[in-house]
């Protein structure tokens, strides 16, 4: 080496720890390798980072606006936010409250209407059975009740009769045929000319058609929530724990 030349120094960029590190990745260093490759038909593209978009495009946000800078008009519409939140669920439950009571006062209403037609049903029908007689008829005047029950049994009491009539006509005919006298043997009187009068029946009673009321059913809360499902239901307990819990909350603060 002569003496006027300079010696030459290989002067290599020192790398970062990153890059120390990403040697140890194995995805990275054969991503190193691809890029650094030579020869041949490959040519490498590096494609940059593909989850951050384009200066150029729609979608771009630079670093300083990706995060709010007026925090009092970001705390004021959080607070805006809790109030209207908490105006819409008092306007629901008001709304629940609404129809529940509604419905209840309308099933009280029903079940209203239904003792009244009871009473008088009551009222209008026969006797309860404990000041009730055992027959159908007054001990007194021996006049048939006024009812189904009474005119069953004048029904009965009128085939009877008939039947009787007609036993009486037919053992008469019998008695008197076989006889040779003009006069009844038995009584000593005169033969009737005429046979026993048989009584007419009449129709047999209809029953009255018995009316099967529905009685209304119990009134349930949980049905205007909807049975076994509780997390449609809006409790004091749930929105105390959304809003900051008891005492804690922090409304139009």
């Amino acid at each position: 080496m002569d003496q006027g030349e300079r010696p030459k120094f290989r002067n290599v960029e020192p790398r970062s720890r990153q890059e120390r590190l990403a040697n140890n990745d194995k995805e990275m260093l054969e991503k190193l390798r691809l890029e650094h490759r030579r020869g041949g038909a490959y040519r490498y593209d590096n494609p940059g980072n593909i989850i951050q978009p384009p200066e150029d495009s729609a979608a771009f946000i630079s670093e300083g606006e990706r995060f709010g800078t007026n925090a009092a008009q970001e705390e004021y519409e959080n607070r805006r936010r809790r109030i209207l939140e908490r105006e819409e669920y008092f306007e629901r439950k008001r709304e629940a409250n609404y129809q529940r009571e509604t419905a209840r006062w309308h099933k009280v209403d029903l079940e209203g209407q239904w003792e009244d037609e009871h009473l008088a049903e009551l009222k209008e029908g026969p006797v309860p059975t404990r000041n009730k007689s055992s027959v159908r008829y007054n001990f007194i005047t021996l006049q048939y009740e006024d009812s189904y029950e009474g005119e069953s049994l004048k029904y009965k009491d009128d085939i009877v009769k008939r039947n009787a009539a007609l036993r009486a006509g037919k053992i008469n005919h019998m008695r008197m045929a076989e006889s040779r006298t003009d006069y009844d043997v038995i009584t000593g009187l005169p033969k009737p000319k005429t046979r026993v009068p048989v009584p007419e029946l009449g129709p047999a009673p209809v029953a009255p058609e018995k009316v099967e009321r529905e009685r209304p059913e119990a009134y349930r809360v949980d049905m205007q929530y909807g049975v076994g499902d509780a997390a449609v239901r809006e409790t004091h307990e749930k929105e105390d724990w959304k809003f900051g819990g008891r005492g804690g909350n922090t409304w139009g603060r």
